[in-house]
């Protein structure tokens, strides 16, 4: 496995941050609704913390900033194998279907 950087991280997150929020719209289940909004704040908030880091930053390795990121993890892993019974679009279980799996990656090497 080759280490992530600070760069595939902002990547990943932020294809994450949009197939979520597509997710979120899409959904008419409140419950659903509240679950994919509560994983992207935690992943806003990981993404906001960051920003704060240089350009030149953005090759060193990854490593999980905020706290939170731990509990987004879960419930990333918890919303993996459900996933068909929340996300109806196929475009959208697509992208979640790939990224899920390479958000985790960068949360499992720290």
């Amino acid at each position: 496995m080759s280490q992530k950087t600070v760069s595939d991280a902002l990547h990943v997150f932020y294809e994450l941050n949009s197939a979520l929020s597509d997710a979120y719209w899409e959904t008419n289940d409140i419950n659903s609704k509240d679950w994919f909004f509560a994983m992207k704040t935690m992943l806003q908030d990981e993404l906001d913390e960051l920003h704060k880091l240089s350009i030149q930053d953005h090759i060193y390795p990854y490593e999980p900033i905020n706290p939170g990121v731990v509990q987004l993890s879960d419930k990333l892993r918890s919303l993996h194998p459900g996933m068909s019974d929340i996300v109806y679009r196929p475009t959208t279980y697509q992208r979640l279907d790939e990224l899920i799996p390479r958000a985790c990656d960068l949360f499992d090497i720290a």
